[in-house]
């Protein structure tokens, strides 16, 4: 089998290029696999794999490899209605949209809500997970009560729009009455809001330090909607619980939102804590801070669960799996 993946993302910027692609082919030769990034071979490839609904790098591989099975993956704004799309990245023309669908063989995403989105189209959809290296990452061990850090990674504007106002009205709440540091590790952190009267650390996210700094963490909030009614949204009802998962393997618990695809990954109570409302943020969050001993169970379980279903070897098994599923069915007629 002859693969060949292609991104425009940069290593350190975009976690998705780096995992899917750069750290991929890595993962997938030394599995016996050919395997190409970004720059042809002189042989045509039996798979390619794209990220992002780019319409020249379909045309490039139709060109090179005429007979390959082409893929997408993570395909953007495909399939989500008009009305959630920012206006500068609305398709211009409904053409092109169709001209991306009738070239390529299928689509890989990472959760079954985004699945929904693109079965209208016909072509095959494939989940994927995102993952982690558990080798290097120790295990949290939970002791305090007071003097905590309690902490953000991941997407800046997630932070900036999805824990605010519920999240940070209960973070005010437990700021009078225990000692804690809030620490942010984000892009653009000068853009970031400012919680009055919580001590916070910002961090600008640097990939050779972030291992080093999630391990500072004591509990984790992942915010992924800010109201109920943001989830009639569906670029927010496709997400996924990564930056929780990501936390897990250090033994670290979260409180989280309640997506569907985390509810189907994570147990309340067990491997995470969902919250909505300001008065669920603080109950969670404060049963969090006084009970070590649940940071402890949720962090073991949780470091268990995601060595076994989203670790580096989990995902390599998947997307040979996947190659190899994709290539037993027929190429689409282009």
């Amino acid at each position: 089998m002859r693969v060949f993946l292609n991104t425009n993302g940069d290593f350190v910027k975009s976690p998705a290029a780096r995992k899917w692609f750069y750290q991929m082919k890595e993962m997938i030769a030394a599995r016996g696999y050919i395997t190409d990034l970004n720059h042809f071979g002189t042989e045509p490839y039996d798979i390619a794999i794209i990220q992002w609904a780019r319409p020249r790098a379909i045309r490039q591989v139709l060109e090179h490899s005429p007979n390959a099975h082409i893929g997408v993956l993570n395909p953007g704004y495909l399939g989500v209605p008009k009305q959630f799309i920012p206006k500068n990245k609305r398709y211009k023309r409904n053409s092109r949209l169709m001209w991306i669908v009738n070239n390529v063989d299928f689509f890989i995403v990472t959760g079954f809500m985004w699945r929904e989105l693109l079965l209208p189209y016909h072509r095959r959809v494939y989940l994927t997970i995102d993952y982690e290296n558990s080798d290097v990452k120790l295990v949290k061990k939970h002791t305090k009560t007071n003097n905590l850090i309690i902490g953000y990674h991941g997407n800046s504007l997630h932070y900036k729009h999805q824990f605010f106002p519920h999240g940070a009205k209960a973070l005010q709440r437990l700021a009078r009455e225990f000692d804690f540091t809030l620490k942010i590790i984000t892009s653009n952190v000068n853009s970031q809001p400012r919680i009055k009267g919580i001590h916070t650390e910002f961090i600008e996210f640097d990939v050779k330090t972030f291992d080093d700094q999630i391990a500072t963490f004591d509990i984790g909030i992942c915010p992924v909607f800010s109201d109920m009614i943001d989830l009639t949204n569906p670029l927010i009802y496709i997400r996924n619980p990564n930056r929780v998962n990501t936390l897990l393997f250090y033994g670290i618990p979260s409180v989280t939102s309640p997506i569907p695809q985390a509810c189907h990954d994570l147990c309340d109570g067990e491997t995470a804590l969902f919250a909505v409302t300001e008065e669920g943020w603080y109950q969670a969050l404060r049963k969090l801070i006084v009970n070590p001993d649940l940071r402890n169970r949720i962090g073991n379980a949780g470091r268990k669960m995601v060595e076994k279903r989203f670790s580096e070897k989990a995902a390599t098994d998947l997307f040979l799996k996947m190659l190899d599923d994709e290539l037993k069915q027929p190429v689409c007629q282009k």
